[in-house]
């Protein structure tokens, strides 16, 4: 998401235009994730289904970046140890500082509402595995990427040296969707034959859900692109025209399986994760194209400044606090929906409730991490400090 490494060279703009576009997806998604709650099909809940999955571009997209930052500054000879350093840095003391904070807040839930306080065991145990709160499963996919970066780099050079890196970018996405089908099939198995097991089934489920594997494609992706930037940029302007048709097609290809799924099971949360398969491998696809629409959109931000002023220093700035609201907007969300909707009477079957909750958790996020920002030691909480 969010690396300060980047500071070492000149800043690339289009990198904080696309944090900026990537947060403004997640925060979508975790807004419009509500229609799950509705019981009925009707015009509100599709339209939410449609936002909820374009959106979901938004954790690839940082993976990509990830790799596109990472590979302009470490390639060739670097020490994996300084390299693993500086990772660590600048990842887990904001991880350890929210996964605290989203602790206390789900045991202040349970408090609340008469339910049974997890076990220091479980405490400890979605520590380990980044479960303490929904958003958190990020860091254990990124974790997974530093640590094992320097052998996918050195890999990378190797193919690149052999003039044959097509191969390894092809072979990166087969071992994506191959992984996708094994995580399905290991989760369905687990869940016929251990779903009585004090929750095996469950928590293997979220351990396949967090290996890096499901996201190798996008991270080389962005590799691949750092290091042919200006050809990639050529071949998206050249058949841009047929970019934005195809993405409209396959948005409402993936909506329409989605509805489906609610139609015959009942609702969303009795989907089984094997219906979703399809809509997964599509998106290894699909989410390439979103990255190159918002390419195209960064590029005219950055060229034509006065005509897009506006909006262009609007998404910038939410870029370069993306890690921070990252972190912090779940929080908002609560809130929203706990504390401050019930008084006016908003709920999630109000039309209303949507761009409402999504406005309020942007700005007071943002706002949290600006201020935050000029706070001593605001590195290690959001990964940022404000120097003005």
């Amino acid at each position: 998401m969010n690396d300060s490494s980047i500071q070492k060279i000149k800043r690339i703009e289009e990198i904080d235009y696309l944090r900026g576009f990537a947060i403004l997806a997640v925060i979508a998604i975790h807004t419009s994730a509500n229609f799950t709650r509705i019981l009925n099909i009707n015009m509100l809940l599709v339209i939410n289904v449609i936002i909820d999955v374009f959106s979901h571009f938004a954790v690839p997209l940082f993976i990509f970046i990830s790799g596109f930052v990472l590979s302009i500054n470490y390639k060739g000879l670097f020490s994996h140890k300084i390299f693993l350093q500086k990772r660590a840095k600048s990842i887990l003391p904001p991880y350890i500082i929210f996964s605290i904070l989203y602790t206390l807040l789900n045991i202040t839930h349970f408090a609340l509402n008469d339910f049974e306080f997890p076990s220091i065991k479980r405490i400890i145990f979605n520590f380990l595995i980044a479960n303490s709160y929904y958003h958190l499963w990020y860091f254990a996919l990124i974790i997974q990427f530093y640590i094992f970066y320097p052998y996918i780099i050195k890999t990378y050079e190797n193919f690149v040296n052999f003039g044959r890196i097509p191969f390894f970018i092809i072979f990166a996405l087969i071992t994506q969707q191959l992984w996708l089908i094994i995580r399905v099939t290991a989760i369905k198995y687990f869940d016929i034959y251990f779903n009585s097991v004090n929750d095996f089934d469950t928590v293997l489920s979220i351990i396949l859900d967090r290996v890096f594997f499901s996201h190798i494609f996008y991270f080389i992706l962005g590799i691949y692109v750092s290091q042919n930037y200006e050809y990639i940029i050529d071949k998206i302007f050249r058949v841009k025209k047929w970019i934005l048709p195809i993405i409209i097609i396959f948005t409402g290809l993936i909506s329409v399986l989605w509805i489906n799924g609610i139609v015959k099971y009942g609702s969303y949360y009795n989907i089984p994760k094997s219906y979703f398969l399809v809509p997964d491998l599509l998106g290894s696809i699909y989410f390439p194209l979103i990255f190159s629409i918002f390419f195209i959109t960064t590029l005219k931000f950055t060229i034509i400044k006065n005509k897009f002023a506006g909006y262009s220093k609007t998404v910038l700035l939410i870029g370069r606090y993306s890690f921070g609201i990252y972190l912090i907007h779940p929080l908002y969300i609560k809130i929203c929906m706990s504390l401050l909707f019930p008084q006016f009477g908003v709920y999630f079957y109000h039309l209303i409730f949507y761009p409402v909750l999504f406005i309020l958790t942007l700005l007071l996020s943002y706002l949290s991490v600006h201020v935050t920002s000029y706070l001593p030691f605001s590195e290690i909480i959001i990964g940022i400090k404000n120097k003005n």
